[in-house]
């Protein structure tokens, strides 16, 4: 499935922190346009779901490169479009997940998220999570990652 065609059928979605530093640093990623088209739109169908490990990172990513006003002004922006899920199920199943395989703990809390609504997550390819790595947890845990 590509991610034009998740975008476009899904109504859930998660995105991993790469993938929201890219937009809101404005770094010309291919999945920008698609962003722009479903996801930050007045017509978006989409509800983004996060966790506060993204906030985090975005937070602190953002003042290391373009100084606190500004990863406080996109933090702003993270608040008004996505839900944050604070669950104790999410940092169990993280914490297995970070057990089992060698990833970024917000990454596996995103891939916690993921698995406990069954909503699809996009990652950049390649960028942090193997093609061999994403296929052994699709499996383990029937995630969806793409």
């Amino acid at each position: 499935m590509n991610t034009k065609q998740i975008l476009s059928e899904t109504y859930n979605l998660i995105l991993d922190t790469s993938i929201l530093l890219g937009y809101f640093m404005n770094e010309g990623q291919e999945i920008n346009s698609l962003l722009e088209e479903y996801v930050f739109t007045q017509e978006s169908k989409i509800i983004l779901y996060g966790h506060n490990l993204i906030k985090t990172e975005l937070l602190y990513i953002i003042c290391r490169e373009k100084g606190m006003n500004n990863a406080e002004m996109v933090l702003k922006k993270i608040e008004n479009i996505m839900n944050i899920i604070s669950d104790t199920w999410l940092f169990k199943k993280a914490a297995d997940i970070k057990f089992k395989y060698p990833l970024a703990i917000s990454d596996c809390f995103s891939i916690s998220l993921s698995l406990l609504q069954e909503w699809p997550i996009l990652f950049l390819p390649v960028y942090e999570l193997s093609r061999d790595t994403i296929e052994k947890i699709k499996k383990e845990y029937h995630a969806k990652i793409y």
